[in-house]
């Protein structure tokens, strides 16, 4: 295996320059949205709660498959000290429902901005060993064999490319999964920036002829770039001014739109115009915490996103990660990196030192998800 050491140090400083100032910025009139943005309960918002019950499965994976960190479940989801009741969900039903629709099932994950750049380690809910990009995107679900899928694998996007040409690629792996005689059922899960991409995927899909594929039922967002991210808007001009001209960690080449993708400006617009198809499912899961169990490098995010709201991950606010029509299965306690990268596993000191180091259980709330979504019955939502 190659390791290539990541030039960390310039990160830092590079972020630490870029957000000079950003404990004291707030989003500028020129920030927002022409759009009208309301915010609501999410039961007035056509918005499924379902933490509770879907706390009852994370806490059985929890303890089937405790970690290196073994806590309880209050570290991990919020919500859960005051609320939760533990009242269990049909545990059985839902094991029952998944053993009959896992051998037919092919989930795929779309990673978000910068993949490409560190997908030899850190593809999302991997296991985070190093292997060439081509084999992580495979292999670190191999941890996954268990649960009698017919595939897990990653899609190879550009990290540094904009949502339409991804949408390309996205679009094209899903085509060739539902070709696939075994599979009847695709997941489609998308964490960050890949949420947008995979939205955009649909809509391409629908447009073509064929139209979307039948097998394609669920789309999960894991901190999903859904109404933007206010740091894009803020920081859009400076970096794509630069995108261009740098290339950090061996990333693919930027097209100078990535960041554009991202903004609250492009990501609102584009809901509007383009609701996501009715034929598919809808589940989130939005990340927050505290600053103290932030990585160091998005804690200058995380202080900024704190003048609009402390719910925030260190580079959403978790209410601009919900999508429309979804059930909200979980709002975790983790920042943007730990909720799906396993970046605390890496080999450099300094990577590892990047990241809170908390040993966020993302395995189990993989687990969770896929079992909680293929149990689920016909219909609008997750299985009650």
């Amino acid at each position: 295996m190659n390791f290539r050491a990541p030039a960390l140090p310039g990160l830092v400083v590079a972020v630490s320059l870029l957000c000079s100032g950003c404990a004291s910025w707030v989003a500028p009139p020129d920030v927002l949205s022409p759009h009208p943005i309301v915010n609501l309960p999410i039961s007035a918002a056509g918005v499924k709660d379902e933490r509770q019950a879907f706390a009852t499965l994370f806490e059985q994976e929890l303890q089937a498959h405790p970690g290196p960190k073994p806590q309880a479940i209050a570290a991990w989801l919020h919500g859960i000290e005051e609320q939760y009741d533990k009242k269990p969900a049909d545990l059985d039903a839902i094991k029952r429902r998944f053993a009959e629709q896992a051998p037919g099932t092919a989930v795929l994950l779309v990673p978000g901005l910068f993949a490409d750049c560190f997908e030899d380690q850190s593809v999302p809910f991997g296991d985070g060993l190093v292997r060439e990009p081509a084999l992580n995107r495979s292999e670190a679900y191999r941890q996954y064999a268990d649960l009698g899928l017919a595939g897990i694998r990653s899609i190879a996007v550009a990290g540094r490319e904009s949502s339409e040409a991804n949408a390309l690629r996205v679009a094209e792996a899903i085509k060739q999964e539902a070709a696939r005689p075994e599979v009847k059922r695709i997941v489609l899960l998308a964490y960050s920036k890949g949420v947008p991409d995979s939205l955009r995927a649909l809509t391409l899909l629908q447009s073509q002829p064929q139209g979307l594929p039948a097998a394609l039922s669920d789309l999960i967002s894991v901190a999903g770039v859904v109404m933007g991210t206010r740091l894009a808007d803020h920081f859009e001009g400076m970096f794509e001014s630069l995108s261009t001209r740098i290339d950090p960690f061996g990333c693919s080449a930027s097209d100078g739109r990535e960041v554009s993708s991202v903004t609250q400006r492009e990501s609102v617009a584009w809901l509007v115009a383009h609701p996501p198809p009715a034929e598919l499912r809808y589940h989130s899961v939005v990340g927050f915490a505290q600053s103290t169990e932030i990585g160091i490098s998005l804690r200058p995010f995380n202080a900024a996103l704190n003048n609009i709201d402390p719910r925030n991950d260190g580079q959403l606010l978790s209410r601009d990660a919900i999508l429309p029509g979804s059930s909200l299965l979980a709002e975790a306690r983790a920042d943007h990196w730990d909720i799906a990268l396993p970046r605390e596993r890496h080999p450099s000191s300094l990577m590892r030192a990047s990241t809170s180091e908390r040993g966020y259980p993302r395995e189990t709330l993989f687990r969770s998800l896929v079992k909680w979504v293929l149990a689920a019955e016909p219909g609008p939502h997750s299985p009650r």
